[in-house]
C-alpha cells in the first residue's frame, strides 16, 4: 500500500473517532453548547409594580378603589379626581402619564417626575386601567 492511501485511511479513522468521542461527550454531559446565547430577560410583574406604585404614591388621595373625592392632605382640602370615572377612562395613557409626571398644581396633584421611573408610570397606568377602571 502506498503512503498516500495509508494517510487517507489514518485521517478518516482519526476524524471518525474524534467525531464519535465529541458526540458522546455532548450526549452524556450537561455541557451547554449555546453558552454565548443570552438568557431570557426576567419578566416583570407590571400589575404588581403598578399596584405598589399606586399604594405608595396615589392611594392617599385617590383611595384604594380609585374613587378619589374630598380629602384633606397637609392642611389642604382637595377634591381628587375619580380614576374610575368615564372622564379619566377617556384619557389616553400618555395623558395620564403626563399628569403623573408633571402634576396638576392648581388641583393639588404633585409631580412625580424624578420620583417614579417612566416604566413605573406605565405600570401604574396599566394597574389603573386593569384593576381600578375594570373592577366595576
Amino acid at each position: 500500500m502506498n503512503k498516500h492511501k495509508i494517510w487517507i485511511i489514518f485521517m478518516t479513522i482519526s476524524w471518525g473517532a474524534i467525531s464519535c468521542t465529541q458526540q458522546s461527550i455532548v450526549k452524556n454531559s450537561n455541557v451547554n453548547l449555546y453558552r454565548n446565547t443570552p438568557l431570557p430577560a426576567a419578566t416583570i410583574d407590571e400589575l404588581g409594580s403598578g399596584k405598589t406604585v399606586y399604594e405608595t404614591n396615589c392611594m392617599i388621595c385617590h383611595k384604594s378603589d380609585g374613587t378619589g373625592g374630598k380629602v384633606s392632605i397637609e392642611g389642604r382640602n382637595l377634591n381628587v379626581d375619580n380614576l374610575t370615572s368615564n372622564k379619566i377612562k377617556g384619557f389616553s395613557d400618555e395623558k395620564i402619564i403626563g399628569y403623573v409626571m408633571n402634576g396638576v398644581e392648581d388641583e393639588g396633584m404633585p409631580a412625580f417626575k424624578g420620583k417614579i421611573s417612566e416604566g413605573e408610570m406605565r405600570d401604574l397606568v396599566k394597574y389603573i386601567r386593569t384593576e381600578l377602571q375594570h373592577a366595576e
